[in-house]
């Protein structure tokens, strides 16, 4: 996943503790291979290739099926065909031209899926949710092993039996400050997934305004927001939606975090500011 992860388990028994973090690391390490964009020899690479993939793997089809849901309920503002956008970023284009140029066709109404064959007219990106995915199939490897733990990849965590006696077991996450000024609130967490989405670490210009996530439909990049944090019932979902968040304007925003219901969400902006969806107070870590 191009990043640091770490797996904290908690139980009585060392054996058991050794063996549920080696399951989990082998099980990510397993789904990473099926999700990236960057392996050519991995099925998304040869999907992006060919327009077409027979027999893919379950994985994959579970996962691109559940994008098409996010998609759907965010009116595609989470769209993994919006790859020739951001490669075209990656190779140094900040050409508003040629965002738009490369946006025009993309949509994920044309990706055609299927458990025994997945087709494609524009090449896709699971950037957006992959690394929620993995971590929650860490989680789910882990949790047979031991009575809590916590998975962290790159910002997206998954945590499981932080609900025994007492405010103390609870898990505590940070969420980073975009400023570089260490963490701009800490979270209480008894199970559930955090995932953040930020323009402050991958950027292709001296202004920091054209970075790694882009609005489906212009082809550019938001600058408003510079980090939208979820929590969510799973990192996947929280991955997903973090994404949808940071391009859409702040009604919408809200509009669609409430309607898919157990989503909590902080944005931060720009210039400094900051503002959260009902429920976020709750979590905070106040003392």
């Amino acid at each position: 996943m191009g990043t640091l992860v770490t797996v904290t388990a908690v139980t009585r028994d060392p054996d058991r503790a050794e063996l549920g973090v080696e399951r989990a690391f082998a099980e990510m390490s397993r789904l990473e291979s099926v999700f990236t964009r960057h392996d050519s020899e991995g099925e998304v690479a040869r999907l992006n290739e060919a327009g077409v993939l027979a027999e893919p793997s379950p994985e994959l089809v579970t996962l691109l099926r559940r994008c098409r849901r996010v998609y759907d309920r965010t009116d595609g503002a989470f769209d993994p065909t919006i790859l020739p956008v951001v490669s075209a970023y990656e190779s140094g284009s900040n050409d508003p031209r040629e965002a738009r140029r490369r946006v025009e066709g993309t949509s994920f109404d044309a990706v055609d899926v299927s458990a025994s064959e997945l087709r494609t007219p524009t090449p896709v990106t699971l950037d957006g949710v992959a690394k929620g995915a993995v971590v929650d199939a860490g989680v789910t490897a882990l949790r047979d092993w031991v009575d809590a733990g916590l998975v962290e990849a790159g910002g997206d965590v998954r945590a499981f039996g932080g609900d025994g006696a007492g405010s103390e077991s609870r898990w505590r996450v940070g969420v980073e400050d975009p400023r570089g000024d260490g963490l701009a609130e800490t979270l209480r967490l008894d199970s559930g997934g955090v995932a953040t989405s930020g323009s402050y670490r991958l950027y292709y210009d001296a202004d920091r305004t054209e970075h790694h996530i882009v609005t489906p439909g212009s082809g550019r990049s938001p600058t408003e927001d510079t980090s939208v944090t979820v929590v969510a019932p799973d990192a996947e979902t929280a991955d997903a939606y973090s994404t949808a968040a940071f391009v859409m304007d702040d009604d919408r925003a809200s509009s669609v975090l409430a309607d898919r219901g157990g989503l909590s969400a902080l944005f931060l902006t720009r210039d400094g500011g900051r503002r959260a969806t009902d429920g976020w107070g709750d979590l905070q870590v106040t003392d």
